[in-house]
């Protein structure tokens, strides 16, 4: 369902862009190599591309920075952010197999540095897993609601989908473990 971007998403992008962007030099004073692309088969039908903001990896030990221009939670990292950034943790501990791997995602006023492990990995597979779904299936995934849904233009298409009564009771849909989850707390 293809749309045109207003202007003031178009300028949150150009902003976006310009936080990340002064941010390369510094990561490259420190040894970071900065925007880097990343690449992960999972099998002969499933590959995953995505490109970090900031990696390091040397010693044994990898350092991945995801940086973020939304304001931080409370506590953790939002679930979403924390999603990417594992996901470049798998990728990273895939390809180039260092003992140990952080996992930071960067926010204006915070940091959240996570251990990447067993717990993540679990969490950035299942999603992997829930994306092929709905994917291949062409299955929807679930909707968490909420007040950003006023603003979306997909707002009318989407509530015309919700399932009711048995049929919503009975269907797991993909995602759906993602709804009660806001942020994702260090450990």
């Amino acid at each position: 369902m293809p749309r045109r971007r207003g202007l003031l998403e178009i300028l949150r992008l150009f902003i976006g862009r310009a936080f990340h962007a002064m941010f390369m030099l510094r990561d490259k004073v420190k040894g970071y190599i900065s925007e880097h692309d990343l690449v992960l088969s999972l099998n002969e039908n499933v590959m995953i591309v995505g490109r970090a903001d900031a990696i390091k990896v040397a010693e044994g030990k990898a350092h991945i920075i995801e940086r973020k221009s939304s304001k931080a939670p409370r506590k953790g990292a939002w679930v979403s952010d924390i999603i990417q950034a594992g996901a470049y943790g798998l990728m990273v501990a895939r390809n180039y197999r260092p003992q140990e791997i952080t996992v930071e995602v960067r926010y204006p006023t915070a940091s959240r540095v996570f251990k990447f492990d067993s717990r993540l990995s679990a969490l950035v597979l299942k999603a992997i897993d829930d994306y092929l779904l709905v994917k291949k299936n062409g299955i929807l995934p679930a909707a968490k609601r909420g007040r950003r849904c006023n603003s979306c233009p997909y707002r009318e298409a989407c509530f015309l989908l919700d399932l009711e009564g048995e049929e919503a009771k009975n269907l797991e849909e993909p995602g759906s473990w993602l709804i009660d989850i806001d942020t994702i707390e260090e450990q």
